[in-house]
């Protein structure tokens, strides 16, 4: 059969790909024949005017699991003013930041913005809390089911790199119907791959948080085809513009919030550091650090933001010239930090960020009664659909059923927490709070319909 005017231009986009990009960014075609089944989970329609990354975008931007980031806590909850951050739009800070990395690097732009638009997808209600929660109370529980689980997947706590995976995989249930039906988005491997290797370098050990270190995930079966390493290049864009975007995003945040003081922040080292760079990056030797007030700090932040992006390119750069990779393989096998700023500008920024963030903005007594609200929440919620699992909406108790059974899970059991554990994640704040003085709050009555 006679490819179509779609198919010839996704050809074409295709071969744009292999002409434009560096030897070691990520191209659809090399990569569909690479990897072969393990390219995409399951069978789908011909490709039309967009590329396989093009593809998996467009998949994440209209599923529900991206929709509800909008009422996602980053720090502040739901509730808060309107200029705080959510889930949604950090996610958006990142793809603008990711994405021009990618073309200063000749990287895939486009694998690049789906892996930013889903790296926070699998994360539960109330930001960080929310992800304590989960995590204690499946490590309490879940080790008993180590061999019930028959080693398919983890279950001995949570993180949202992770369960990100398992939501594009297994979770999202909108591709049931159809010429090819399955669960999940059915991304390419590269994009999954990405959402996973989101993971922190943690400092903390394999025990404190096991699911956190990507050596205990990928010995489990379905994730078996993942490696232990720091992921393609244009993940590695991602995990880079992610920690810009919280550093501006959360001292905006703070600032706005009256709880870090502008005075004691424009005296901090890796500020006047990052100024020092910026009047030599733009020759503009005279200007005075201002910082007095929300209109100079976001001027601060678009000139600060831009010389940490440059550096970085300029590390970037520097680095592939050294290490000479000729192909994606070559990346992933190197397992090295490619993108990422200058060893002086990185330390002065983590110093930064635990004086700042860490021990004062986290810290306050607002951000803090938040968080052990949202724990409480969540982990209460867990308990009550753990006991009682008929609570949990029957039609999503079928599809995580049926899901994981095809995927290998046997034991019900097993399925029960799979179950509580996606439904609780998968909650908006709102949701979640709503769920919780349903069922603990006395004299409220029970809704119908």
């Amino acid at each position: 059969m006679a490819a179509t005017q779609g198919e010839k231009a996704a050809a074409e986009l295709e071969k744009a790909e292999l002409e434009n990009l560096a030897p070691y960014a990520l191209k659809s075609r090399e990569r569909r024949k690479q990897l072969g089944d393990r390219f995409r989970e399951h069978a789908t329609a011909p490709l039309e005017y967009r590329t396989e990354y093009q593809r998996d975008r467009d998949r994440i931007v209209w599923s529900p699991a991206f929709k509800r980031l909008q009422h996602k806590t980053q720090v502040f909850p739901h509730y808060s003013e309107d200029h705080y951050r959510r889930r949604l739009t950090h996610s958006l800070e990142v793809a603008q930041i990711a994405t021009t990395l990618a073309r200063a690097l000749k990287l895939n732009q486009d694998a690049t913005e789906a892996i930013a638009l889903a790296h926070d997808i699998g994360h539960p209600p109330f930001g960080h809390a929310g992800e304590v929660a989960l995590n204690e109370a499946l490590r309490q529980m879940a080790w008993r089911f180590e061999k019930a689980s028959k080693g398919m997947l983890p279950l001995f706590g949570f993180d949202h790199c992770p369960h990100g995976v398992e939501v594009v995989s297994r979770v999202e249930r909108e591709y049931q119907i159809g010429p090819h039906p399955h669960y999940g988005l059915n991304l390419t491997f590269d994009v999954r791959d990405g959402i996973l290797k989101h993971i922190f370098e943690k400092k903390d050990s394999v025990a404190d948080r096991p699911l956190s270190h990507l050596a205990n995930i990928v010995r489990f079966d379905l994730y078996k085809d993942f490696r232990d390493n720091r992921g393609s290049l244009e993940a590695q864009c991602v995990y880079f513009a992610d920690k810009v975007s919280y550093l501006f995003g959360d001292m905006e945040d703070g600032l706005r919030r009256g709880i870090l003081e502008y005075r004691k922040i424009a005296s901090d080292k890796f500020i006047k550091l990052l100024w020092k760079r910026y009047k030599a990056v733009r020759k503009r030797r005279d200007v005075r650090l201002e910082l007095t007030n929300m209109e100079s700090y976001l001027a601060f932040r678009r000139d600060t933001l831009a010389t940490l992006i440059l550096n970085c390119i300029d590390t970037a750069q520097k680095k592939l010239r050294r290490n000479g990779f000729d192909s994606p393989e070559a990346v992933l096998a190197a397992n090295e930090r490619v993108v990422f700023v200058d060893e002086e500008l990185r330390e002065q920024w983590e110093g930064f960020y635990k004086r700042w963030m860490v021990d004062q903005l986290f810290k306050d007594k607002d951000v803090t009664a938040c968080e052990v609200k949202g724990k409480k929440i969540a982990r209460e919620l867990f308990e009550a659909y753990w006991e009682t699992p008929e609570l949990v909406d029957r039609k999503y108790h079928e599809h995580s059923d049926r899901s994981y059974r095809e995927a290998g899970v046997k034991d019900d059991e097993v399925l029960r927490l799979i179950m509580v554990r996606n439904y609780i994640a998968g909650m908006t704040d709102a949701f979640a709070a709503n769920q919780h003085k349903r069922l603990f709050m006395s004299s409220e009555p029970i809704a119908f319909g």
